[in-house]
């Protein structure tokens, strides 16, 4: 019997992918089977892939012809996954070596736990640029049911989903699924949403990854734009399926979050006069002026920087 299953989706990663599966070896808790698919890569990771067979003690390769996207390969790859728990991993991410076992100790502990999280610090190259989700790095926990459900649908996604464990037996007893409606943006955020309300999601206040985000990275979440459109479209669908959750001020409330992150995004004239019109539309939002006092607080003391 297999109790972890380690889940691993793959699509051009060689500059990166042999940094995580070193990370994945080094995991002190070793009785896992990993489960890769390559998703119609047209780069050498297969190759690197099949190097480290020998060295994995359980490991299955799988290949989709031609590039599916993350949802469905996510799909597949939780399909053919034995363990009792699932882990799931991404090609571009280093993992902490306690990572799966600290992970295994709280399911097998807590029965009425599905699913558990951790702490991920973002690198850009050359040094760690912060760390994620602020809930748990201060030391919190997250709440439970609908009311996790509403953090993270106005708040946006509080759950690192590039080190999730989950119990396998709640995705399939509940028919979940990762959706390719949004191709490769917001596959996790939603199964996120629809996870909290059927079981309980743990997070451990404790890095378990280091996500990579050097600006040269060619991922799918880089397309900002792209990515921006299917969070719209995400928070509107939601609001029109879960109506007795989401009613019209917390689904404008989210959309706000949302244009706060978009209008981060700019520089310049262009941050002002979006931040300008957004604030003339909603002058009761106080995030948009904590958006622009932060704005100039990092720019004094950049100039002040440049002086010394």
């Amino acid at each position: 019997m297999i109790h972890v299953s380690v889940i691993l989706p793959i699509y051009n990663g060689e500059k990166t992918l042999e940094k995580t599966l070193d990370s994945i070896l080094m995991q002190t808790y070793k009785e896992f089977e990993l489960i890769a698919c390559i998703d119609g890569s047209s780069d050498k990771s297969e190759d690197i892939l099949k190097q480290y067979a020998l060295k994995f003690k359980k490991i299955t390769i799988l290949r989709n012809k031609t590039n599916r996207g993350l949802g469905p390969t996510m799909n597949r790859l939780v399909h053919k996954a034995r363990g009792t728990y699932i882990a799931v991993a991404e090609q571009d991410d280093y993992y902490y070596p306690e990572r799966l076992q600290l992970q295994v100790d709280i399911l097998d502990k807590d029965q009425s736990i599905g699913l558990v999280s951790g702490i991920a610090e973002f690198w850009n190259g050359t040094q760690i640029g912060g760390k994620f989700p602020g809930i748990l790095v201060h030391g919190e926990q997250y709440p439970k049911g609908v009311e996790m459900f509403m953090l993270n649908y106005k708040q946006h996604i509080k759950v690192v989903n590039s080190c999730m464990m989950f119990r396998k037996s709640v995705h399939v007893d509940n028919g979940l699924y990762f959706t390719q409606h949004y191709p490769s943006i917001s596959v996790d955020w939603t199964y996120i949403l629809r996870f909290s309300l059927l079981s309980n999601i743990h997070g451990i206040n404790q890095v378990l990854v280091g996500l990579d985000r050097r600006a040269e990275r060619t991922s799918v979440t880089s397309n900002k734009e792209k990515q921006f459109e299917a969070t719209r479209e995400l928070l509107a669908a939601f609001a029109y399926e879960y109506p007795k959750l989401i009613n019209k001020e917390d689904y404008q409330y989210a959309m706000r979050t949302q244009y706060l992150l978009e209008i981060s995004s700019k520089t310049g004239v262009s941050y002002l006069i979006i931040l300008l019109k957004h604030i003339i539309k909603n002058p009761s939002e106080k995030r948009y002026f904590k958006s622009l006092k932060k704005r100039v607080l990092i720019k004094k003391n950049l100039y002040f920087s440049r002086k010394l």
